[in-house]
């Protein structure tokens, strides 16, 4: 049963969403790495190693984290899970909007369903701090993410350039109805990633 600790909220297995300190930052780091491997392993192109990691190197997530917009999942066994900076706003979004933005999301590949756990906790606490909307982007050349997304409830806003990289904005609405929700995440199978 979901609960909450620390004003957080918590799933059946007792991960927990919270801010990381910048003394955590390089456990998380080492997520972004992993799932870096584990793409390269798999040919995903979403972040070529050395670009990814010469425009977010660890020194930016340790920023992150002393500006408090690092975030980690943590299993009941004090391990990351899975990492994501969370930005109140992002030049991405022509619109600026009222929204909490996703970046740099990066799971635990040997954790199954951690990411849609997390993005789900993540839209509960936008719908704490009164946000309409749950925002990212991903590759536009990689269509397995996309169509995910699209199954977590993140709908195509339009296409976004930044450097060599083009992406895919994508938003989830907060609104009461029909909104995500872990529960009903769920019950559509969608408890994975």
């Amino acid at each position: 049963r979901a609960g909450r600790r620390g004003g957080y909220p918590m799933t059946e297995r007792e991960e927990r969403l919270r801010p990381a300190s910048p003394e955590e930052a390089p456990a998380l780091f080492e997520l972004i790495l992993r799932r870096i491997a584990w793409m390269e392993k798999r040919g995903i192109r979403q972040w070529d190693r050395a670009v990814y990691l010469a425009y977010y190197p660890l020194s930016y997530f340790i920023e992150r984290a002393r500006d408090g917009e690092l975030y980690g999942l943590w299993g009941p066994d004090g391990s990351p899970r899975v990492m994501a900076v969370l930005l109140e706003r992002d030049s991405r979004w022509p619109d600026g909007g009222n929204a909490l933005y996703v970046h740099n999301l990066a799971a635990d590949p040997a954790v199954p369903g951690v990411g849609a756990r997390l993005l789900l906790q993540c839209m509960e606490l936008a719908r704490a701090r009164g946000k309409k909307y749950l925002r990212l982007d991903c590759g536009q050349d990689n269509a397995e993410l996309n169509a995910y997304y699209e199954r977590l409830g993140f709908s195509y806003m339009g296409p976004m350039q930044e450097g060599e990289y083009r992406g895919n904005l994508r938003q989830c609405s907060l609104s009461q109805e029909g909104a995500p929700t872990e529960t009903g995440r769920q019950k559509e199978g969608l408890a994975y990633g």
